[in-house]
């Protein structure tokens, strides 16, 4: 009888303490496979985008997913904005005239034939970086088309493949495609044969896509250092006006950050990938060709202002 006490007794023990200290919290097996199917599915596309830059990882064709964020964190040495303010007011360029010359000829190769800009007339250079994305990019170059602009698309070269038809109407309606990378990788943290490898593969990509080579680079997050600029063997290309329209995912505030100080030869961030970018475009593109300014691409900008050389940075091209 004594037992039974003692193993009632138990039994309410145990009872009373399950019932009043709570679980210890584990990762739940359902959201860990979601999440893993998630992944599974997405094929040359970023994942955990909605996360931010600094989480977002890039999924090739094969499903392997990067082992490092390829956007970089707003605070980081790759951020946006800084590297804008950093040196919004130069261009840098140490390259002989000659130099200059050259890759200025050889950045004009995307141009039109019969294309004529005005030198005497406002212009600016609109940029769209990450692409190529076909839904947000054919819808720029539609509203393009309308009002007789182009554009710059700095695309990143493990997505070109994908996108064969969006690339070759780029060059086909006289848009310029610039080099973003292979990856979307950080060249900061990449030996110099590294940088060279991300940016070779993405011209390589480019070409076999849509039959030219791109003579313009930008640094993914605009990180760059020496050893950057000594190895993209390519003028490098910033800007002058960040719409920041990763982070907002708000076509007004993009449209606003445009408008409210856009001048003769800036060159505007945006990127490709988002519809709230897109929806943006289509009101910039119109409003801008009504104050009066030409739409147009960094090569074709940079040979009326003085052009370009392989290690240079230009963050615009102000009369």
């Amino acid at each position: 009888m004594k037992k039974l006490i003692q193993w009632g007794f138990g039994l309410m023990t145990v009872a009373l303490v399950t019932a009043f200290v709570p679980a210890a919290p584990f990762p739940s097996m359902a959201d860990e496979t979601a999440s893993g199917q998630e992944a599974s599915e997405v094929r040359n596309d970023w994942i955990d985008e909605n996360l931010g830059p600094g989480v977002a990882r890039w999924v090739d064709g094969n499903g392997n997913i990067s082992e490092q964020p390829g956007k970089q964190t707003e605070d980081g040495a790759g951020d946006e904005s800084q590297s804008s303010t950093e040196g919004q007011d130069l261009n840098a360029g140490t390259a002989a005239e000659g130099q200059q010359e050259t890759a200025s000829q050889e950045s004009q190769e995307q141009a039109p034939a019969g294309r004529y800009v005005d030198p005497s007339r406002p212009m600016v250079a609109l940029t769209f970086d990450d692409g190529p994305f076909a839904p947000v990019g054919n819808q720029i170059m539609d509203c393009l088309a309308q009002y007789g602009g182009k554009a710059t698309f700095f695309v990143v070269g493990s997505r070109v493949s994908a996108y064969g038809a969006e690339m070759q109407r780029m060059v086909a309606e006289g848009h310029e495609i610039g080099n973003h990378t292979y990856e979307h990788k950080n060249l900061t943290k990449l030996s110099g044969a590294q940088i060279q490898s991300q940016i070779n593969l993405c011209n390589d990509a480019v070409q076999a896509a849509c039959g030219v080579r791109p003579a313009l680079v930008r640094p993914p997050g605009g990180a760059k250092n020496g050893t950057v600029l000594a190895n993209v063997q390519a003028p490098v290309i910033m800007w002058s006006i960040d719409t920041r329209d990763w982070k907002t995912r708000n076509a007004s505030k993009t449209v606003n950050s445009v408008m409210s100080q856009v001048r003769d030869g800036d060159i505007v961030l945006m990127h490709e990938l988002y519809s709230q970018s897109g929806a943006a475009a289509l009101e910039i593109i119109p409003r801008l060709t009504e104050a009066g300014y030409q739409l147009v691409t960094v090569s074709e900008m940079a040979a009326l202002r003085g052009g370009v050389a392989p290690g240079g940075v230009y963050f615009h091209f102000y009369p």
